[in-house]
C-alpha cells in the first residue's frame, strides 16, 4: 500500500502542477497570466483575460487534471485513502504548481472534476442546493460553501464510508486557504500602493 501511495500521489500532484491558465495564455494571446492583472490563475481569471475560447479551454483542462488524477489512482490501486490522497494532491497541485514556483488558482475548477469522478451523482444534488442558493442570494461563495456543505450528508445518505463522506470538507480545504491567501495578498497590495 505504501509504495503504490508513494507512486500515485507525487503523480496526482505534478499533474496537477501542470499550469494551464498559463499554457493556454502563452498559447492563444502571448501573455504570461502571472503577469496580467492580479496574477492569478484558474478558470475564472482566464474566462476574463483570454476570452471565451481561452477560458473554455483552461476549463476543461482544469478539469481533466482531477478527473485523470482519479482515474489513474483507481486503476492502479483499490485502496480508497490511496484514491482519496490523490484526488486531494491533484488540487493542491493546481494550488501550488511547482512549474509556477508554488503558484496558481483556487482549484475550483480541479475540485469538480475530482467530485465528479467520485461521487457523480451526489455533485448533482449538491450543485443543485448550491444553485437554489446562487439564484436566490447571487453569491457564489455561500452557494458553493453550501455545496460543500450538505455533500457528505447526501454521501451518508447514499451510505458511503466514513472517510468518502468526510472528503469533500477536506478537498474544499485548499480552495478556501488559496482563497484567503488571495484576499490576503490583495489587501496587502492595496495598502502598500
Amino acid at each position: 500500500m505504501m509504495s503504490t501511495a508513494v507512486l500515485i500521489i507525487p503523480i496526482a500532484y505534478l499533474l496537477g502542477s501542470i499550469p494551464s491558465a498559463y499554457i493556454v495564455g502563452r498559447l492563444l494571446k502571448g501573455i504570461d497570466m502571472r503577469e496580467v492583472g492580479d496574477g492569478h490563475m484558474g478558470t475564472s481569471y482566464s474566462f476574463r483575460r483570454l476570452g471565451f475560447a481561452g477560458g473554455i479551454t483552461v476549463a476543461l483542462m482544469d478539469v481533466s487534471k482531477g478527473v485523470t488524477a482519479v482515474l489513474l489512482a483507481q486503476r492502479l490501486t483499490a485502496e480508497v485513502a490511496i484514491v482519496l490522497l490523490a484526488a486531494l494532491a491533484v488540487v493542491v497541485g493546481h494550488n501550488w504548481s511547482v512549474f509556477l514556483r508554488f503558484k496558481g488558482g483556487k482549484g475550483a475548477a480541479t475540485t469538480y472534476g475530482v467530485l465528479a469522478t467520485l461521487i457523480f451523482w451526489q455533485l448533482l444534488i449538491g450543485l443543485s442546493a448550491a444553485g437554489i442558493v446562487y439564484f436566490f442570494t447571487h453569491k457564489s461563495g455561500l452557494a458553493t460553501g453550501i455545496m460543500f456543505g450538505i455533500l457528505p450528508l447526501v454521501l451518508w445518505i447514499y451510505g458511503a464510508s466514513t472517510l468518502v463522506v468526510v472528503f469533500p470538507v477536506f478537498l474544499s480545504l485548499p480552495m478556501v486557504l488559496k482563497h484567503r491567501l488571495m484576499i490576503r495578498t490583495t489587501r496587502t497590495n492595496d495598502e502598500t500602493s
